[in-house]
């Protein structure tokens, strides 16, 4: 494992259960196996280390979802293939999902970082002003559909994540989901 990855982990692990503040870097090199001049060789700063995390696992979170959704014609179709794999990203990396939820809005997130982010989201904005277009989606702001279904699938997960069992019954998840594409779907 590289040295990034093992710092990227630690940090994850420590950020999700003590918090920003109550991690110190020297506290990361040392579960992450590394020097603390190391950790410093990567990252400026603490913050930079959580803006780096962030976007790390975002873009992985992104590139799990949207692999190979450009195969599929319909929508609908499309939308429930990223809420799926979403779900399914973050059922497998419980801790994952809650950093990103953790640090989404947090004040150590810059501006940079929010500008990449506004990139890595394109293929979901895309796909909400495909569907606008296509008038299969109610015309209001596309920044608010992405809003809504953003924190409509955090709550989906963190039911789950509650529910596990749920997760394994495919009534459950066909209900979750068409009550999820409702709110958006043009009458």
């Amino acid at each position: 494992m590289e040295k990034v990855d093992k710092i990227f982990e630690a940090a994850l692990q420590l950020f999700t259960t003590k918090g920003f503040h109550g991690t110190p870097t020297s506290e990361i090199a040392k579960v992450a196996g590394v020097a603390n001049g190391t950790l410093f060789h990567y990252f400026k700063t603490k913050e930079d280390l959580v803006n780096n995390l962030y976007l790390h696992v975002k873009n992985e979170m992104v590139d799990e979802s949207v692999t190979g959704i450009e195969k599929i014609e319909s929508l609908q179709l499309k939308m429930e293939y990223l809420w799926s794999k979403s779900i399914h990203w973050a059922m497998i990396n419980p801790q994952k999902i809650f950093f990103i939820q953790q640090y989404m809005y947090s004040p150590y997130i810059t501006t940079n970082t929010q500008e990449e982010v506004d990139i890595i989201k394109e293929v979901y904005i895309n796909l909400i002003k495909e569907g606008i277009e296509k008038n299969e989606i109610e015309n209001v702001p596309v920044d608010l559909v992405y809003i809504m279904a953003t924190q409509q699938l955090f709550g989906i997960i963190q039911y789950l994540v509650m529910n596990p069992e749920k997760y394994h019954s495919t009534e459950f998840m066909n209900t979750a989901f068409n009550s999820f594409y409702r709110m958006f779907r043009k009458e």
